[in-house]
């Protein structure tokens, strides 16, 4: 008869590994990357519930703009030509906000987590336009 996996015993605990980078200092993410992936995790938790003839379709695209923005992000922080890619973002960004109504207006997502998502893309936007201005103005 099985049991269980050889080793323990019962609620035996494992003893605690160290940390990964246990007094290592981890560099923090600017602001706009940090709340923009916070988003895209939520949303991307919402558009799983979606049916699924928009699952596949509308929450595809959805995610895959997603990601595309926040590849802009990230190549934004990286390069010294930031203006090009910060407007690029904050296009996708505007086309990502109408993907996210019509999701609304489907009843694929609930009005309340529109309301949530509008909130939270507003102040992502005033975020990356403020690091456009910041870039403009340092050239």
């Amino acid at each position: 008869m099985w049991q269980g996996r050889p080793g323990l015993v019962g609620a035996q605990r494992r003893t605690p590994r160290p940390a990964l980078f246990a007094g290592l200092a981890v560099p923090q993410e600017l602001k706009v990357i940090a709340d923009f992936y916070d988003f895209m995790l939520w949303l991307t938790r919402h558009v799983e519930k979606f049916p699924r003839h928009h699952r596949y379709s509308l929450g595809t695209a959805m995610e895959n703009r997603l990601q595309t923005i926040l590849a802009l992000l990230l190549r934004a922080k990286y390069t010294k030509d930031k203006a090009a890619l910060l407007a690029d973002a904050n296009i996708e960004l505007e086309v990502l906000r109408f993907q996210v109504r019509l999701a609304k207006d489907l009843k694929a997502l609930p009005a309340r987590s529109h309301g949530h998502a509008a909130k939270v893309m507003d102040e992502i936007g005033r975020q990356i336009g403020g690091w456009q201005a910041s870039a403009s103005s340092q050239q």
